[in-house]
């Protein structure tokens, strides 16, 4: 799992002694078992974890927790780590996957870098000059569909189900635009799939 650099005045995980419940899915456990570490974002394999992914009854959390007291909890849990690759073939013959880019469901989300809240974003930062909440907000007022996807996301499933994704990196502002305006996904790339003890 990649390290997440964020400021030290990064939101506080409460609840340091158990991870996010957001929703649980044995489907999605069957999926992922005997993964290698790198599959293709065309194999049929990862139609069936999205189908999965979508299909979980899922309870949405209201604030975001912290990405850095998340990633802390997990490291030393992680079982294996599968990559979702936008490639295809061998070096120095690799090519992009048409269309490759992968719709993940808004609501499984519980992290993304330095977000301290959904709608306000980042409290101390502004970006060109803009609060995060007016970036949200005019990324809010976009076509999700023509918005790039948002980069670096974990699929992280725990040994009893237990399911969550966090951004990991880029795309955090998309992502919160994505939750205000209660979009069902959002396209995704660089993805992986972490399975913890």
């Amino acid at each position: 799992m990649r390290e997440c650099k964020v400021d030290s005045r990064d939101l506080v995980y409460e609840n340091t002694d158990k991870l996010v419940d957001v929703g649980k899915s044995s489907e999605l456990v069957q999926c992922i078992e005997d993964l290698p570490e790198d599959i293709p974002a065309n194999d049929p394999r990862v139609e069936l974890i999205v189908k999965s992914l979508f299909k979980i009854d899922a309870h949405p959390i209201e604030k975001p927790v912290s990405l850095r007291d998340l990633n802390e909890l997990i490291k030393d849990n992680i079982a294996s780590e599968t990559k979702i690759s936008i490639y295809e073939g061998e070096w120095p013959d690799m090519r992009a996957i048409p269309g490759s880019d992968i719709p993940l469901p808004v609501e499984l989300f519980v992290a993304a870098p330095m977000i301290k809240d959904w709608r306000e974003g980042r409290m101390s930062e502004s970006k060109g000059g803009k609060s995060s909440r007016d970036i949200i907000r005019q990324y809010a007022e976009m076509n999700p569909k023509t918005s790039p996807p948002i980069r670096s996301v974990d699929i992280v499933v725990d040994s009893d189900g237990g399911v969550f994704l966090a951004l990991q990196g880029d795309g955090a502002h998309r992502l919160c635009a994505a939750k205000m305006r209660g979009d069902r996904e959002i396209l995704c790339r660089e993805i992986s799939i972490v399975r913890l003890n």
